[in-house]
């Protein structure tokens, strides 16, 4: 293998590979094919590799949920969805039957973490920003034609289910 990055270089003789921005494209494509095809079965890459390229792995290890915000010149917490996206990789039914994901996390964000994976994210409505739409439409189609109709039709909508379980969340 013809390899720029010394670092690379010296990982790969224990078939291990690194992969990050810092890489060149050359190096960069040798070190996904080698993961892909199985020739190397660890990679130790940054938090960019979850968005953007399908690597299917059976055990996907988050070391720590922070990274250094230039801007604010201090670690700051990834947002939940890069988190849930890095964990993501691990198992992906097209080439994995089965998946495994380890946070690793300071002491003070264990609960959150915990919370937050086993436990339901609710989902909430966005109907409430548009009902007026909606309601509109459906006295123009016929659908509804008296404040009854208006208020079965609503009933039905998920967004009065969500209302009736966490009426805080709509400020009604």
């Amino acid at each position: 293998l013809t390899l720029r990055d010394q670092a690379l270089k010296h990982t790969l003789l224990y078939g291990i590979a690194i992969h990050h921005a810092g890489l060149n494209d050359h190096d960069r494509s040798t070190v996904e094919e080698l993961f892909v095809s199985g020739r190397i079965q660890v990679l130790v890459c940054t938090a960019t590799l979850a968005w953007g390229v399908n690597f299917p792995a059976r055990l996907v290890v988050v070391k720590g949920t922070e990274f250094f915000d230039g801007k604010s010149g201090r670690y700051v917490d990834f947002p939940i969805t890069d988190v849930l996206q890095m964990m993501g990789r691990a198992g992906r039914p097209q080439f994995d039957d089965k998946g495994i994901s380890c946070v690793f996390v300071e002491q003070s964000k264990k609960q959150f973490y915990k919370k937050f994976l086993y436990e339901p994210f609710p989902v909430e409505s966005s109907l409430k920003d548009v009902l007026h739409n909606h309601m509109n439409a459906e006295v123009a189609g016929g659908t509804i034609k008296n404040k009854q109709d208006a208020v079965e039709y609503l009933t039905w909508t998920y967004f009065f289910r969500r209302l009736l379980v966490n009426p805080a969340y709509y400020h009604l």
